[in-house]
């Protein structure tokens, strides 16, 4: 690269992941006790307002490298993490009960003998929620329920479109949205 290339990278503007990966970088250092607490925050600060990738690069140049082995560690123990996450999301995943998207126009949910799909979970509310159907797909809408309804792991507070794989979570019951069997 040139000597006027490598100058203008400097002055470019730095991108949204540029500084996501300064602010990594300073977390990091925070958590290993290489930067303290308040430099860290108010580098956090100068991460957002800085103006070229190079203000960004000054941020983090001064840092002393954490020593190998911990460095090491900590890698495996963030790559650990993960993967017990996944493992547990892959051994957890099959055993959810399936809800059945239906073909009907409205299926009312809730823990009343009342509703259409009845969850038996004191968490849900009588009514809780409500799956419709127009054809082309399905929308959900909570019914101002006690304990509210999650899509996802979010929780949702206008109506929806879901789709079958997404993950429905009424109270402290979770199931996964599934196509009626042909």
């Amino acid at each position: 690269m040139g000597s006027g290339l490598v100058a203008a990278a400097g002055r470019a503007r730095p991108s949204r992941s540029d500084r996501e990966r300064v602010a990594d970088v300073l977390r990091r250092a925070c958590a290993d006790e290489r930067l303290s607490s308040e430099t860290f925050i108010g580098r956090l600060d100068l991460v957002y307002a800085a103006g070229t990738r190079f203000e960004l690069d000054r941020l983090v140049a001064d840092l002393p490298e954490p020593a190998r082995s911990r460095r090491l560690v900590l890698d495996f123990v963030t790559w650990w993490s993960g993967a017990t996450a996944d493992i547990s999301r892959a051994w957890h995943r099959p055993r959810l009960a399936r809800l059945i998207l239906p073909k009907q126009a409205e299926v009312t949910i809730g823990r009343s003998p009342h509703s259409d799909f009845v969850v038996a979970d004191r968490t849900v509310s009588s009514l809780h929620a409500v799956l419709s159907h127009d054809g082309d797909g399905w929308l959900l809408r909570d019914v101002r329920s006690t304990n509210g309804t999650y899509l996802n792991g979010w929780r949702i507070t206008d109506p929806v479109a879901v789709r079958p794989g997404d993950e429905l979570t009424l109270g402290e019951t979770t199931f996964v949205l599934a196509l009626h069997p042909a």
